[in-house]
């Protein structure tokens, strides 16, 4: 486990799974829906960390990670919105960010590491989550990788104002050159003396806490009386899909539920993937969505989901529907509608997640997962409804404070110069 955890990517570049995924007793899905998301977020933690993790600490790490609320509300016949936004930077990374956080701490502290250095990519989200988690945190110094001039000055706030052990880079690139930078850095053996990981959803400890969620979602339903409960979909947007393979997991597992919606935007990449193209899919810069945080071209936790499936698709097709992309116009009709019809905002993530629920069996209930807090993209919202909306305090305390970053261009040397100060 603590390999996977600080190497992040095996040493054939791969990335890491459980060996197995563990049942859980069917028993406990009786009384699930008495449980809070912190019991809930210590079964889950428990199946894969408890081995190697002892139950008080793990307890420990698991508290101090899901201290924030998951409201559920039901907005429409049939539909169901899980707002995993409530943390300190507004998106459902926090939770395993903070997780992965802990945990790399206790494992640090367990065996005397040297000095860590956190590498992650990000178009604002992941960046922000990890950076917050990791903040303060002695022995490890978090580098933020994001792209030049693309994201917002409300998003780079939230990591670029903290200092302390966190250092933002901007590269004069994209985010997929920001995600190839840090994959490679990752796996070069000339950076050995460096103790590299990643604090993206490569690194298993960031992703099997998000397990969580899918089961979560069903303990709500079944507290709110839902009769059909164990036949709800879940609908997730999908960029990098960690919450995809997480919910997954969550099904092998032996959570009751219906079939998983895959939900992406224009970019729509993972039809070819689903028509057993992989091979053939050539590397592309991928179009400028409202929902840019999922404007992704190759999603980097599709090779675990075919581990999951053994590489076959259709296994795969019989529990996830690739819905249909959304594109901007429907994003915009579903945040405009929601909010007029509703008096529900919902940020263009949780939209393009709300659009595929449709793509659900008729009768069936829907939980959509709410990704992103809508005031995470101000100017987006404003302009589609036509109202302004009150800033969260995790935001406006960002706002004030004094940014700095350094432009790097998208080479590893160029990281690794950088690295180098940090050392010295």
């Amino acid at each position: 486990m603590s390999d996977a955890v600080n190497h992040c990517v095996a040493s054939d570049g791969g990335l890491y799974m459980p060996e197995s995924i563990p049942v859980i007793p069917k028993a406990l899905f009786n009384n699930i829906g008495e449980m809070s998301l912190r019991e809930v977020a210590y079964v889950v933690s428990s199946a894969f960390f408890g081995d190697d993790v002892p139950c008080h600490e793990l307890k420990k790490i698991v508290d101090e990670s899901f201290m924030y609320d998951v409201p559920m509300l039901k907005v429409a016949h049939n539909r169901y919105v899980l707002e995993l936004f409530h943390g300190p930077t507004l998106t459902f990374k926090d939770f395993g960010a903070r997780f992965m956080a802990r945990l790399m701490k206790y494992l640090d502290r367990k065996s005397n590491a040297p000095q860590r250095n956190v590498l992650v990519a990000t178009m604002g989200n992941t960046g922000a989550a990890a950076a917050n988690g990791l903040l303060k945190v002695n022995g490890i110094n978090v580098c933020v990788l994001y792209p030049r001039g693309v994201l917002s000055r409300p998003q780079t706030a939230q990591f670029t104002s903290l200092g302390e052990n966190v250092h933002p880079i901007e590269v004069a690139g994209t985010v997929e050159d920001c995600k190839r930078l840090v994959q490679s850095a990752l796996a070069d053996a000339s950076l050995t003396d460096f103790h590299l990981t990643g604090a993206n959803s490569i690194n298993i400890a960031r992703l099997l806490p998000q397990v969580t969620f899918a089961m979560y979602a069903y303990a709500r339903l079944c507290a709110m009386g839902v009769d059909n409960a164990a036949q709800a979909c879940l609908s997730v947007p999908c960029g990098n899909l960690s919450n995809l393979v997480a919910a997954t997991i969550a099904l092998k597992m032996g959570t009751p539920m219906g079939k998983i919606i895959a939900a992406t935007n224009a970019n729509n990449q993972l039809a070819p993937l689903f028509d057993g193209k992989d091979a053939e899919i050539p590397s592309y810069q991928p179009v400028h969505t409202l929902a840019s945080s999922i404007d992704m071209s190759r999603p980097s936790g599709w090779p675990r989901l075919q581990h999951l499936y053994k590489g076959d698709i259709e296994a795969m097709k019989r529990d996830i529907i690739c819905a249909a992309p959304v594109g901007d116009e429907k994003i915009a009709q579903v945040v405009s509608s929601l909010y007029r019809d509703k008096q529900y905002m919902i940020d263009a993530h949780g939209a393009v997640a709300y659009a595929a629920a449709d793509e659900a069996p008729d009768g069936a209930p829907v939980v959509i997962f709410a990704t992103g807090h809508p005031a995470k993209q101000l100017d987006t919202m404003t302009r589609i409804t036509g109202t302004a909306l009150e800033l969260p305090v995790q935001l406006t305390r960002f706002m004030s404070m004094k940014r700095h970053s350094i432009i790097i261009p998208p080479t590893v040397p160029a990281l690794r110069k950088h690295l180098q100060t940090l050392v010295h």
